[in-house]
């Protein structure tokens, strides 16, 4: 049964020495991920299928950039037997 979309972002600054963690989006993708499950089982889901995830590097005018990684999926509950 499907029971909705599900959605979580993260977002990390990334100061003047923090700079050269742009690729260092692998603890980011776990922190969607888990967020991801959780609003799926507030649902009473069993799990989230077809996650999609959009990076991106925000620049703010005057401002550090900020690293912000979003993930959707679809809550599915299975059937009971």
């Amino acid at each position: 049964m499907i029971l909705g979309i599900v959605n979580a972002t993260v977002k990390r600054t990334l100061t003047a020495d923090r700079i050269d963690e742009v690729d260092q989006y692998d603890e980011m993708y776990n922190q969607v991920k888990e967020k991801l499950i959780e609003r799926a089982a507030v649902k009473e889901g069993d799990g989230v299928i077809g996650v999609n995830f959009n990076s991106e590097i925000v620049r703010v005018a005057v401002g550090p950039k900020y690293m912000l990684l979003h993930g959707y999926g679809t809550a599915i509950k299975f059937p009971k037997k």
